[in-house]
């Protein structure tokens, strides 16, 4: 008899349901990816903004009891037109109100300032090998040889980048929501801010769902994964200071304008102001009128992003 019987066999093994196959593509790219001892220290020093803002749930809750307190209230405040109306639904006599607008704002501007940043550099380290190292070395040639389709695939690699996006958005947010809870001095307060919660997992899917897919249709578009890293981070910068020039020359040529309409125009320009207005949109710093042509630009991202995703992942099927 030979020593190693090297037929076919039969597979008397019960296969994993089509809805979740993903799980293992997710699973895999989530352990590869922590291997990475930078995506650690950045993990890390996503979650220290949190206790900054913890101090600002802090204040806002003693102020309650000592209203002295709530001048201290002013660092954590924006200094924007966009925000004109919340000094004063922060100062009225209406403590739901009061709180309502402080808990928002002090959740909003957590997610889009630090998070934000915090967002772009941690999905350029996550995303542009994903697909590009499975191009390179011709893992679709595994992948698909198991009963996988393209969508649970590619949702898999999408899991991957919205699993850390998670860790760095929803996750701490809602730490700060039922730490600001424990902090109130009445059980009151679940149903003055219950849609809180809510308004955060929106806010957590603004960010995750078009920056995912437009970081994995850049990792599909070349077997270099530094090369779809450089694309990444230069959509952010040029977007970024494109947004400052135009805003700059523009005020300095509109100067009667109202800077709120300048920044609303110029905005989809920059993919993070984007983001931003329709986060500031979800937590009702914003009417839909302001917003719709950036969430307009968001859904384009996401759609024409997953379009390119797709067409790549089945160009290796169809060759």
């Amino acid at each position: 008899m030979p020593i190693h019987d090297l037929g076919y066999r039969g597979w008397h093994e019960q296969l994993a349901s089509p809805w979740t196959r993903w799980v293992v593509i997710a699973r895999a790219g989530i352990r590869r990816a922590w291997q990475s001892t930078w995506l650690k220290r950045m993990m890390f020093f996503a979650w220290l903004p949190a206790i900054w803002f913890a101090a600002g749930f802090l204040i806002w809750e003693q102020s309650l009891l000592e209203p002295d307190m709530r001048d201290a209230l002013q660092v954590f405040l924006p200094d924007s037109p966009a925000f004109e109306g919340l000094t004063e639904r922060v100062n009225i006599d209406d403590e739901v109100v009061a709180r309502h607008s402080v808990w928002s704002w002090l959740l909003y501007a957590f997610l889009r300032y630090p998070q934000g940043g915090i967002m772009v550099l941690m999905v350029g380290i996550i995303a542009p090998p994903l697909i590009s190292q499975d191009v390179r070395s011709r893992a679709f040639l595994l992948y698909f040889s198991r009963p996988l389709a393209r969508w649970q695939y590619a949702l898999g690699k999408l899991a991957t980048v919205w699993f850390y996006l998670l860790t760095i958005s929803a996750a701490p947010a809602l730490v700060l929501y039922f730490l600001g809870v424990l902090l109130s001095p009445s059980a009151d307060v679940v149903f003055d801010t219950w849609d809180l919660p809510l308004r955060i997992v929106a806010a957590s899917a603004v960010l995750m769902i078009p920056t995912a897919s437009l970081a994995l249709s850049m990792s599909s578009l070349t077997q270099e994964s530094r090369y779809a890293g450089f694309a990444w981070f230069a959509v952010w910068i040029l977007g970024w200071f494109t947004y400052a020039v135009m805003i700059g020359v523009e005020i300095e040529q509109r100067r009667n304008s109202l800077a709120s309409e300048i920044y609303e125009k110029w905005a989809p320009v920059s993919l993070y102001h984007t983001l931003g207005q329709v986060q500031g949109w979800v937590f009702g710093f914003a009417t839909f009128e302001q917003i719709k042509y950036p969430a307009a630009t968001l859904a384009a991202i996401t759609v024409f992003s997953t379009i390119i995703l797709f067409r790549r992942i089945s160009a290796p099927l169809r060759a």
